[in-house]
């Protein structure tokens, strides 16, 4: 038998959830898959049951409305006749510019996406588990989670609640042998830049970039191994959040925006 029962990644359709759901893909008896993008979600589907042999079920769903959660949550347990042992909150979304500038509806529809609907989906499966005495939460949070990001502040903001809730909800789980682990990526070789709006990286997010294998491969490493429970993949990454906890907060906001005012 498979360590996993039931695994529901959502952001699977690209990126680093598309890695971890084919690194998760053979200890889980079933996989359900949840992204915006239709086709990526089913081709995955397809290479992951053929050479794995698990059951995965393809759920095109859009996190960023507000209801979307709840109703995924709904019909995963409908299709699938029970509720996931593993949940990996993985789908968020960016936006770069000015906050003046950036729209506003895209903006609450970020944070209906990095904030609500993860929230929703921890609270959720974390009443199921708690009632199991058994389960696995991962949510994805950042690098970012740990410093304010000018020209990406509301991106930033969202992930700080993502590693503060994580924690939080963390310490009272273990307590119904539940774990609850917060991955905080740094500059990943994904398209997420170009999709929130910057037209190139920084030479720092350059120098610091981690591919997505790299991170899915840390990420599954920590679920399988029992440890840690707050996952940042990469040296240089862990050098730099070292490094913040010594620097005035004013300071590291200064340094951020250098870093990220790439235009």
């Amino acid at each position: 038998m498979k360590r996993y029962q039931c695994v529901l990644i959502t952001g699977a359709s690209s990126g680093i959830g598309t890695e971890i759901a084919r690194r998760l893909a053979p200890h889980a008896e079933a996989i359900v898959l949840v992204g915006r993008r239709t086709e990526r979600l089913a081709a995955l589907a397809t290479e992951l049951s053929t050479h794995y042999g698990s059951e995965v079920v393809p759920l095109t769903c859009d996190l960023s409305q507000e209801g979307n959660a709840e109703k995924l949550w709904e019909m995963v347990i409908q299709k699938m006749g029970k509720a996931p042992d593993l949940l990996v909150n993985n789908a968020g979304m960016g936006l770069y510019g000015e906050t003046s500038d950036t729209p506003l509806h895209k903006e609450k529809s970020m944070v209906t996406l990095n904030v609500a609907s993860l929230m929703i989906l921890s609270k959720l499966a974390l009443k199921v588990m708690s009632a199991r005495r058994q389960g696995v939460i991962m949510n994805v949070a950042s690098i970012g989670s740990f410093h304010p990001g000018p020209y990406m502040s509301v991106y930033y903001a969202t992930k700080a609640f993502v590693l503060s809730y994580t924690e939080a909800i963390a310490e009272e789980a273990h307590h119904y042998g539940v774990r609850v682990i917060a991955l905080c990526p740094g500059s990943t070789q994904t398209d997420f830049h170009a999709t929130a709006g910057a037209q190139r990286k920084s030479n720092f997010c350059k120098f610091s970039q981690s591919t997505q294998a790299f991170v899915a491969e840390t990420a599954v490493l920590s679920i399988l191994n029992g440890y840690p429970d707050i996952v940042i993949p990469g040296w240089k990454n862990k050098v730099l959040i070292f490094i913040e906890r010594f620097i005035p907060r004013f300071v590291v906001a200064f340094l951020s925006g250098k870093v990220l005012k790439v235009e």
